[in-house]
């Protein structure tokens, strides 16, 4: 036979925070947030002063809100939100994000400056 000892469901449906990595390469900073069961259009990225800000809602499926009785539970869901300061210039305009496979994988290219003259080819 098997025990489980149970919280109130409403402790799973509080804010929780998806996995981050975050590296740098030479011309961009990669981003990768792991989302499974997060639908793209629950997720919203945000650029301003230097931050990233990934926020969005993970859902329950429709099945699930039955009126099944959950023997465990330990997948969260609810609202998220992860603040990430970039110490470096960005070229967010130019920016992209993909979501596959519940990996969020988003690449923020650097704001490279020139050194010294900038010349024009002539045609």
């Amino acid at each position: 036979m098997v025990y489980f000892q149970f919280e109130p469901e409403e402790r799973f449906q509080s804010t929780w925070s998806p996995i981050v990595d975050v590296h740098e390469r030479s011309a961009s900073i990669i981003v990768r947030v792991e989302l499974p069961g997060v639908e793209k259009s629950d997720i919203k990225l945000t650029w301003r002063d230097g931050i990233l800000t990934i926020a969005g809602t993970k859902r329950r499926q429709a099945a699930e809100q039955g009126s099944s009785r959950y023997l465990c539970m330990e997948r969260n869901y609810g609202y998220f939100r992860r603040d990430i300061t970039i110490g470096i210039e960005i070229d967010f305009e130019n920016s992209s994000a993909e979501l596959r496979d519940g990996l969020l994988n988003i690449q923020l290219p650097k704001l490279m400056e020139r050194d010294g003259d900038t010349f024009i080819p002539i045609e």
